[in-house]
């Protein structure tokens, strides 16, 4: 994929100022890819905040120039466990943009049977590398920011003072970035909505149809997609469609259609919601815990309304589509 310079936003230029190096990302139908460096070799990863990892598909293993040590751990996912096992390999030099990552481990799992809907990337880039890398992921400008490795204040600094709407506090040396970041990005008609990371997904307090509950926030979902017991719950109907869903390593064929007035995130209102509907693994959704999400929210709400995630603070912002 071929890559050219970029003209930064204040966002950009803000973090850039602050030590933060970036890469471009590529748009490909819903999905947003992360061109990278793997050993030396080029490859390109789909950027899934609903992935506990970094993945690798088995087919690109060799071409990545990785050793795969097998496991006898079996794959799961949203649509619950498959018949395949999981790998586990090292990328000792992971090259991003301007960034380069030493001795990043990945989970190796076979390819997904529909690669040409996602243009057949080599895997994808996942939770646990956006949260330790301090990713500022900004899909609206299709750019993604990494944290300096090693702060740029001083660690013997004592805190400094922030100004907010309800006056001056005190911040951690080094927040002061994502202070400054919420500051820019209201001021710019974003919503904060504060996210979790709770057994290795990200979620958001959501409510839908009027019902409280939490949704996993998933980038590598094609579409966003409610447990079927949960739109019970909430009165919520569906008509049936010829959608076949594939999660990793598994699919979910009786999927439904599902409009409704409101579907709210956090303090942020989408209006018109719409989703689809299917079974959804009871492990992979934690069913009757207290960290149960009421299912995924996909793609296509957090590009229509502009996401921008920073994995430092644990904050999404979302903007009213563009008229």
């Amino acid at each position: 994929m071929a890559r050219c310079a970029v003209t930064l936003d204040a966002l950009g230029l803000h973090l850039t100022k602050n030590g933060y190096g970036g890469a471009q990302l590529v748009r490909v139908g819903n999905f947003y890819h992360l061109p990278i460096n793997s050993n030396g070799k080029p490859a390109n990863l789909i950027i899934d905040t609903g992935a506990p990892a970094t993945l690798i598909f088995r087919p690109s293993v060799k071409a990545l120039g990785l050793d795969e040590l097998k496991t006898n751990a079996q794959v799961t996912g949203v649509f619950g466990q498959s018949r395949e096992f999981y790998g586990t390999a090292m990328i000792k030099s992971l090259a991003a943009g301007n960034c380069i990552f030493t001795n990043v481990p990945v989970a190796i799992i076979p390819p997904l049977s529909a690669g040409r809907r996602y243009a057949d990337p080599s895997g994808v880039f996942g939770l646990r590398e956006l949260n330790k890398f301090g990713a500022v992921l900004d899909l609206f400008h299709r750019l993604i920011y990494f944290r300096p490795p090693h702060p740029s204040f001083d660690a013997a600094q004592t805190a400094r003072l922030i100004r907010t709407t309800t006056g001056w506090k005190p911040t951690a040396p080094g927040a002061e970035v994502s202070q400054m970041m919420r500051s820019m990005l209201t001021e710019q008609g974003w919503t904060a909505v504060p996210f979790s990371i709770v057994r290795r997904h990200l979620r958001v307090p959501a409510t839908i149809n009027g019902v409280s509950c939490y949704l996993m926030v998933d980038t590598g979902s094609y579409l966003t997609i409610l447990d079927a017991d949960f739109a019970q719950r909430a009165r919520i109907g569906g008509v049936p469609t010829h959608i076949s869903a594939e999660g990793i390593g598994k699919f979910s064929r009786d999927i439904t259609l599902a409009v409704f007035p409101s579907l709210r995130v956090g303090s942020y209102e989408i209006k018109k919601g719409s989703a689809t509907v299917g079974v959804l693994d009871s492990e992979a959704i934690g069913r009757g815990t207290d960290s149960e999400v009421a299912g995924l929210l996909g793609i296509e709400h957090l590009t229509v309304n502009s996401a921008i995630f920073d994995f430092v603070s644990r904050t999404m912002y979302l903007h009213p589509p563009q008229r």
